[in-house]
């Protein structure tokens, strides 16, 4: 008899082929509280389930906060943090199943809105199913079997702006450093407000007064409080020799009247040859 060695994964805001069909909409919730009269308000999301079969699921709530990557980190619930409404959160329903193709709505309430901080609140919703899955695995070892169980675990992130909301960007820095791709640029971005930032970006090519070229680089989500470094590779496809050109980073955001703000920093590049 073949022994069996057991696995858990836990699949968190990702996709595999195990569990591709299953999805969660909207992605993310981002809520202007200010636009309520009332000390709640409601909204949904809507959970699809797999083609193949029925499937069950359960539905939680936490708390999180965004790191310099970019990364979701997620929190115990803390009453003594402001910012923390994983517990002002009510939904229904809270375990339901899912029917093969069919959809679930779950309605969320939001409570207390006087009494949240100015700024930005936060929650996040988790959308886990309660039947794992099992799957058999080769291990490549003579005698021995692998048996993976598999636990799809959606978060869905909750955003709520209330009061005097102030969001805030600064470019800290602007360089072109060297990587194992070639040149790159590195922009570090801060969010000094007490909400979000939410951003798009572009990079310009310039020789003296003549625009070399133009490209977007990708967006990202400041949290406040917290900075941002994000690289990437020069595109010097139109450089066409050496000279001394600029390189001008610009950075657009909403600001907390809705407003749009532009953020511009430039650096030099001086091509020898080759790039």
């Amino acid at each position: 008899m073949k022994k069996k060695l057991l696995g858990l994964l836990i699949a968190f805001m990702m996709a595999t082929q195990a569990f591709a069909s299953i999805s969660v909409a909207p992605m993310r919730l981002e809520i202007d509280a200010n636009k309520f009269k009332g000390n709640y308000l409601s909204t949904s999301i809507n959970v699809t389930g797999d083609l193949r079969k029925p499937m069950r699921f359960r539905v939680t709530a936490g708390y999180f906060k965004l790191n310099e990557k970019n990364d979701l980190m997620v929190l115990p619930s803390d009453p003594n943090d402001p910012y923390d409404i994983s517990k002002k959160i009510k939904y229904v329903p809270s375990e339901f199943t899912v029917l093969p193709g069919k959809s679930q709505r779950v309605r969320l309430n939001i409570l207390n809105l006087k009494k949240l901080a100015d700024g930005e609140s936060r929650a996040i919703l988790f959308i886990e199913d309660v039947d794992p899955k099992e799957f058999a695995v080769d291990t490549g070892r003579a005698g021995y079997g692998a048996q993976l169980i598999v636990k799809t675990r959606l978060g869905v992130p909750i955003y709520i702006d209330k009061g005097k909301v102030s969001k805030v960007g600064e470019i800290e820095y602007f360089k072109v450093v060297k990587s194992s791709e070639g040149l790159c640029t590195e922009l570090k971005i801060n969010s000094t407000g007490n909400s979000r930032i939410r951003y798009t970006g572009k990079i310009q090519i310039i020789n003296g007064k003549k625009l070399v070229d133009e490209y977007t680089i990708d967006g990202h989500v400041v949290g406040f409080g917290t900075s941002y470094i994000t690289k990437d590779k020069i595109k010097a496809d139109k450089i066409k020799g050496a000279g001394e050109y600029t390189l001008r980073a610009i950075i657009s955001y909403t600001d907390g009247n809705g407003k749009k703000q532009n953020l511009k920093q430039e650096t030099p590049l001086n091509i020898k040859g080759d790039i």
